[in-house]
Order: structure tokens, then sequence, then C-alpha cells
């Protein structure tokens, strides 16, 4: 590629990269998309994992090729509500407005905005960073007609409408969809009686409130309501390491047990000994009248061995000479190196007896108290009212916040100290910081690939190849540099998701918005900011000096970059979208993870649903929707593409919430200001955008024009703040009254979920379950350990699942 002689770089839209991107990620995307609907209804338990175990009322699906598309489109927003909940309508929503946005901005563009350009230009889109009067003079110099150069004064007031309507229309769509899903929200939770929507979560708690007696007559003095329970947390972190401790010992008796009853068969010499043959005999498995089998306590491995020295499989309780396996009781013992040989099976079934001995001790003893505690009222507005209330004079002292579900509260994180919290947040948030800094230098290497010239300098062999090879050049400086971007945008995300889990939040709600808004600033200032900056060799110093040249630079910028973003969105939307469908990574791991199951808790964890987390897959598509705002006046191409990615998502994200992905983190629609904020960064963008690309056609006084629409955009976030954010954090008390009034004998999903649950640690109540195996039949069977007769006893499971424990 050349230059021009100010140092300008050319840009020619290059038509050859975008049919070769169309044409792989077509292909990518057609071919993911015929496969789903063929291994759709082959595979059941992968691709509609949650309508085949635990929601057997979500509308089916037809089981034709391609009638599972428009039978998915027509489930409506209630019946979302009601099988995937309220964050996945919130999800759906974001998606629905990004298609009527791009839908409307395509429209303009494609019938107004682009033919007007190319009356005045020549150009459909303008793409490059040639300006106008440049144009002219190039036209001037080929002797073609030109046009008066007084008539690009009347294009360039097209840009200045545009940008008014574009943002008016941006605008209205959001606050019509904030309205939208406050009233969904506020009747949704209104209708609602569910233990989470009457519990607060108190913080800061003096020493003398500590106690459930105290603290219950200080909050009923306030006036505020009757409190029917509360939880004081306490610091239960050795009752915790108990229970993590015997899940573990009882996944290894679990595997013992298995290794014994479906392990390779180990067979010694049968030798004539009428003595071992004798006790052989007097050791059997007997069966109750109640169903219920039991076997002797082998307590050596030479009982062991003469037990598998007869070949009466039942008769001798040896199940086909089977031998029990043994292992070393040393530091080494899963190396099989020292200790002493001891019978496994026994070995840990002692050991999950004594740390169960350890729990019922520790589940006794009394705790300290911390400053925190669950008080669950009498009714869903006083629980309201004291959330939004200041119940202490003192500062930090009787904070309450709107409690998470039960099931999502992460009980070792409130057994720390607020200080200590604090700490570890902004801990992890440099570790996150230090992250995204080092990302820099490869978003900064990838974005060299983007053009031949820059080859050319540090790889010259390569740049050669590409000169010669329109193919290679294609792939090289076309496809490689986006497929390098979506990898790096994949690879960060999930790295942030990880450490977020360690920065101390007190549920899971909390760490998946968390991650929402690192995430974002990732996808935003790594992959967007820093690797527009880095793909046009912006001297940074010099634009910090002057500041002024921001708009100049990021609008020179973003032209120069419009074909690497419209190959990006083409292989994301059209691509890699679909190929969510089918799971590829739950697809890869599950015939490698199913050869290791060996245990029914093992099979009943590899068909749980895969789960939804919303700070991996919400950040991205805000960050397409900035994208094509920033381009909606200069690119119809971006606004069409990126349209057909919202599309796909949304049948995606739709068909993966209700049938096949599971989301059990409870943040009731929380995610919506989020999204609003951030589209309306992208209206500033887009609106500096505008304004640098007027001033680089040398039209200042337009460019001047466009100054109000920042601060129209700043009215609309802080009137956002003002009036609708609290209600996207409370519910109204009205909401409340006219939900109860309506209120039917169906339950909400949170109502089913929550169902039973309780605001207790739950290494408090949960059972302690006893290990669960297959039978020589294929059935579950929990065993037990009867001390008195030294025996073990299998009883058929009767319950469902491991929901209770897990």
């Amino acid at each position: 590629m050349a230059d021009y002689d100010d140092g300008t770089p050319k840009v020619v839209q290059n038509s050859f990269v975008l049919t070769t991107q169309l044409v792989i990620a077509g292909s990518l995307g057609i071919s993911a998309c015929l496969v789903f609907c063929v291994v759709r209804t082959q595979w059941p338990q992968v691709y509609a994992a949650r309508a085949s175990r635990l929601h057997n009322n979500i509308p089916p699906l037809p089981n034709t090729f391609f009638g599972w598309i428009p039978a998915l489109y027509s489930i409506t927003d209630e019946q979302v509500l009601e099988h995937a909940g309220l964050d996945a309508f919130v999800f759906l929503e974001f998606f629905r407005m990004a298609i009527k946005l791009l839908a409307i901005w395509a429209f303009l563009s494609a019938a107004v905005i682009s033919p007007i350009r190319l009356y005045f230009t020549g150009i459909y889109d303008q793409d490059s960073v040639i300006s106008i009067s440049r144009r002219a003079s190039l036209n001037a110099s080929k002797n073609e007609e030109t046009t008066d150069p007084e008539d690009y004064n009347v294009y360039l007031w097209c840009y200045v409408a545009f940008a008014y309507i574009f943002t008016f229309i941006t605008g209205l769509l959001l606050f019509k969809r904030t309205r939208h899903i406050g009233r969904v929200r506020q009747s949704y939770l209104g209708s609602q009686n569910s233990i989470t929507d009457r519990t607060i979560l108190l913080s800061g708690i003096p020493p003398d409130l500590r106690t459930e007696g105290a603290l219950k007559e200080h909050i009923e003095g306030l006036g505020i309501g009757e409190v029917r329970s509360i939880t004081i947390c306490r610091r239960w972190t050795q009752l915790d390491r108990l229970m993590d401790r015997r899940r573990t010992t009882l996944h290894q008796v679990e595997r013992a047990w298995t290794e014994y009853l479906h392990g390779k068969v180990k067979k010694r010499p049968i030798k004539p000994n009428p003595v071992a043959n004798a006790v052989a005999l007097s050791i059997h498995i007997s069966v109750g009248s109640d169903g219920e089998v039991s076997t002797p306590l082998l307590e050596t491995s030479r009982n062991s061995a003469t037990l598998d020295n007869s070949d009466d499989s039942v008769a001798n309780g040896s199940y086909g000479g089977r031998q029990r396996p043994l292992i070393r009781t040393g530091l080494l013992k899963y190396l099989g190196i020292g200790g002493k040989l001891v019978d496994k099976i026994d070995y840990y079934t002692s050991k999950l007896q004594k740390i169960d001995e350890q729990v019922r001790i520790a589940r006794s003893k009394e705790f300290s108290a911390t400053g925190d505690a669950f008080v669950t009222m009498d009714s869903v507005a006083s629980a309201q009212m004291a959330a939004q209330a200041v119940l202490d004079p003192r500062v930090y002292r009787l904070i309450a916040h709107s409690a998470p579900a039960p099931h999502d509260v992460i009980w070792q994180n409130l057994y720390k100290s607020r200080i200590s919290r604090f700490c570890q947040s902004w801990f992890i948030t440099s570790i996150i910081a230090f992250a995204t800094l080092a990302f820099i230098f490869p978003v900064a290497s990838l974005a060299a690939f983007l053009n031949t010239k820059t080859i050319l300098k540090f790889w010259p062999g390569l740049g050669n190849a590409l000169m010669d090879s329109p193919l290679l050049s294609a792939l090289v400086t076309g496809f490689f540099p986006t497929v390098a971007f979506t990898i790096l945008n994949s690879i960060a995300p999930s790295l942030y998701n990880g450490i977020s889990n360690l920065q101390g939040y007190i549920s899971h709600g909390d760490v998946e918005l968390s991650v929402v808004a690192k995430n974002f600033f990732y996808v935003f200032f790594n992959m967007f900011i820093v690797f527009t900056a880095a793909g046009t060799a912006i001297n940074y110093r010099a634009l910090l000096m002057n500041s002024a040249e921001i708009a100049y630079t990021l609008a020179r910028a973003l032209r120069y970059l419009s074909s690497f973003y419209i190959n990006v969105i083409i292989l994301q939307g059209i691509g890699m979208i679909p190929f969510r469908l089918l799971e590829f990574g739950v697809v890869i791991r599950y015939p490698f993870l199913k050869v290791l199951c060996k245990t029914p808790r093992e099979f009943y964890h590899l068909y749980k649903p895969p789960s939804f987390n919303y700070g991996l897959y919400l950040p991205q598509p805000i960050l397409v929707l900035i994208i094509c705002l920033c381009y909606s006046c200069m690119s119809t191409k971006i606004l069409c593409f990126g349209l057909i990615y919202f599309i796909l998502g949304y049948f995606t994200f739709k068909y993966q919430l209700l049938y096949s992905m599971s989301h059990t983190q409870h943040s009731t629609g929380k995610s919506w200001p989020m999204i609003f904020f951030r589209v309306c960064i992208g209206l500033l963008l887009f609106q500096l955008t505008m304004a640098g690309s007027l001033g680089l056609q040398g039209a200042y006084f337009l460019s001047s024009l466009l100054a109000p629409l920042p601060i129209i955009t700043i009215i609309l976030m802080y009137n956002f703040y003002d009036h609708h954010l609290k209600l996207s954090y409370f519910i109204a008390l009205r909401s409340i009254k006219h939900g109860q009034l309506r209120r039917f004998n169906s339950r909400t999903l949170d109502e089913e979920r929550e169902l039973n649950h309780v605001y207790i640690n739950p290494n408090l109540i949960c059972p302690l379950e006893e290990p669960c195996v297959l039978d020589r039949t294929g059935k579950p069977v929990d065993v037990y350990f009867d001390a008195d007769s030294s025996q073990y006893i299998f009883k058929p499971r009767t319950r469902r699942g491991f929901d209770e424990i897990f």
C-alpha cells in the first residue's frame, strides 16, 4: 500500500478481501447451522439439556430440519420469563433493541446518506481517509468532470443532520426499552413472594446486636415491619473445610467401590484350601425383606484375598472373584510408594466416618459472629422499605442491601471483614489492570498484519509473497487478523472471569456483573481503542500534547480500519455465532470426560447443562453495536453485517438460554443499567468521530454544530441515573401491592428455584450423604456401613439426582 506525500495512508476497499471473508465465514456458519439441525434431535442430552432434564414444561420444538427456527421465534416474552428468568429476558431485549436500531440505521444509510454521498463524491461508502478536496483534486487530475466545491457543503450538511437523527433515534429506543424492561421487571418481581424478595442483607452490625434476639428487637423497633427469621453470619471456616474434605473423600469411596464392582477382573489362582473356603462361605451377602443388600466389612487384605479365592460370585460376596482394590497408607499412596498396603474401600470408608464425626461436632459448636446478617421480613414491602432506608445515624453501621438468592450466596466471603474484602478486591483489580496492560503488546503486534507495507518492514519475505499473491494477501491481511482478534477476544474474558471469583464478592450474581464490566473495558480499551491506535500508528505523545487532535485522529483511524471491522463482524457474526449452537467446547470434552466418569455423581455432573455467563457473552455484542454506531454515517456495509450479527445472535442465545444452557446466577436484570451507560458511551464516541470526520474535510463550522450532541447525551445519562436506576435495583411498593392482588397460584422460575431454601450455610444443614455407586445391573445404589454388624448395606437410590447436595 502506498501513502500520500502528507503521510495520509491510502486505503482502497479490497472487494477481493471482503469476498474471501464472506466465503470463509459463510461456509463456517452454514456448515455449523446444518450440523446443528442434524445433531439437535440426535443428542438431546447435550443440545436440549434443560428440556430433557428438569424443565419438561418448556415449549417443545419440532423435530423437523428447520422447523425449530419459526417455533423458537414464536416463543413469547412471557415464556422467556417463565422458563429462563428475568436476566435472560433483559439479555434478549438488548438484542431486539440492537436489531431495531441497526435496521433503522441501515435503511437510512442505504436510502439517504449513501446515495447523497455517491452523487456528490462518486463513492458509496466513505471508508477511506481521503478528504473530499483530495478526491476532487484527483478527479481533476484525471480530466474527469468534477462537481463545484461549493456543492460539497450540501453533502456535509447530511452528516450533521444524521448525527442528530441517529442520536435522537438511539436515545428514544434506549428509553423506550428502559421503560418496557422496567414495567416487566416491576410486574415480575412485584408478583413474587420468594424468600429473596423478603430478605435484606445487613452489614456493619455492632457487637451488642450480634444475637438473633437483640437484632430482631432492634429491627422491629424501627417500625418497618415484623421480622420472620434472622441468620447471623458466623465464621464457619472450619466447618467449610471439613465439608470440602468430606466431598473429596466421598468421591474416593465411590471410586473405590466402582473399581471393585466394575473394574477389570483380577483373580488369584484357586488353591484347595478348606479353611479359606469355609471362611469365604461364611461371609455371604444377605438380602433383607426391604430389598437391602448387605456384605461384611473385610478388615484386612488377607480376608480380601481369601474371599477372592472363591469363584462363587454372589454366594460368597466376591463378585466373580474380583480382587478388592488395595492402597498404601503412606504420603505417596497415590504413586503406590511407601506405607502399609490396606483395603482401599475400608480405608476411605473409615476416613469418611471420621470426617462425619468431626462434622457433627463442628455443627454443634457455637462459632463467633460477624457483622453481617440475613434478615427475612414478613412481607416483600417491608424488605424493600428496609433496603432503601437509612437505618442508623452512624456511618458504616446497619447498612441494608437487597439480599442475593440463597443459592447464589458465596458464604466463605461473608466471613471476611470489610477491610479484608476491600483489600482483596483492590488487589485483584490491580492484577486485572496489569493483565489489561500486558494484553496491549499482542494486540498492537496483531495490528501490524493489517497492511502489506508494515509486513514488509519486519518480514520482507512474507511481504514480497503477499505482493505477488492476491489470495495470500487477502488471507494474511484480511482473515488472519480477524481470527487472531477473535481468539484474543475470548481468552482474556475467560481469564477475567476466573480472577473475579477471587475478588471477595458475596454472591455469584455480583461476580457476573463485575465480569461484564471488566470484560467490556477490556474489549473496548484493548480490542478497540488500542487496536485502532496501533493499526494507524498514532503518535501518542503528540496526541496527549494536543488534545484537539483526538477527534481528527479517531475519525482518520476508524476510516482506515473500516475494512478490518467489517471482516471482524462478518467472521464473528456469520461464522462464529452459529458455532455457539454446537457448543463445540462441550462436545469435544464430552467423550474424554465420559471415559473418566465412573460414578453416578460424576455422570450427573457430566450431563448438567453448561453454564451461561453474561460476563462472557454480553460485552462483545455491546462493542459491536458501538462500532456500528461509529460507522453509521460512513459505511452501510458495516450496518448491514451488524444487523445480521444481532439477528443470528438473537436466535442463537435464545435457544441456548431456553433449551441447552442454564443460568444459575440471580441478578434480577441488573445488567440493563450497564448496557444503557455503555451504549451512551458509544454515542459520545460516534459524535466525536463525526466531528473529527467533518474537521478532516475542512468543514469546521459544521463540526462545531455537533457540540450540543455530547451535552444532550450526558443529560440522557443523568436522567437515567436520577430517575430510572432505582427501578433497576428495587421493587416499587405500588408494584408489590398490584402484584399481590393479581398473583396466581403458579410460581415464577425464581420462586421454583428458591422453594424450601433458607438463608443458612448449606454445610450446616445438608445431609451427610452416603456413597452412591452403580450396581452390577447399572442402577444407582447407596452404600451404608453398619458398624454394629460390620456390614456394607446396599440400598436402591430413590432420589432423582444430586441437586440436594450440589
